[in-house]
């Protein structure tokens, strides 16, 4: 299952690269050629899909590791 979320991951995150509007393949095709923000829709998507999966595996890591952190010990 870890692989198959660092492979979503990386390619979430070439669509992201690859799907903005600056690159000259992109520029008259589809959505691109409706301006505004709407050309920047394929690439936010895709980023923000890859910041959701890097926040989720972060809450993960914190639910996992909060119930076995050591409690601190009194100093006298």
């Amino acid at each position: 299952m870890e692989a198959f979320w660092f492979w979503t991951l990386v390619i979430l995150l070439v669509i992201a690269t690859f799907a903005y509007p600056a690159w000259p393949y992109t520029r008259n095709r589809g959505i691109y050629r409706r301006g505004g923000g709407w050309r920047y829709a394929p690439a936010t998507a895709a980023a923000m899909a890859a910041l959701l999966i890097f926040f989720l595996f972060w809450i993960g890591l914190l639910a996992i590791t909060w119930p076995w952190m050591a409690e601190p010990v009194p100093v006298n």
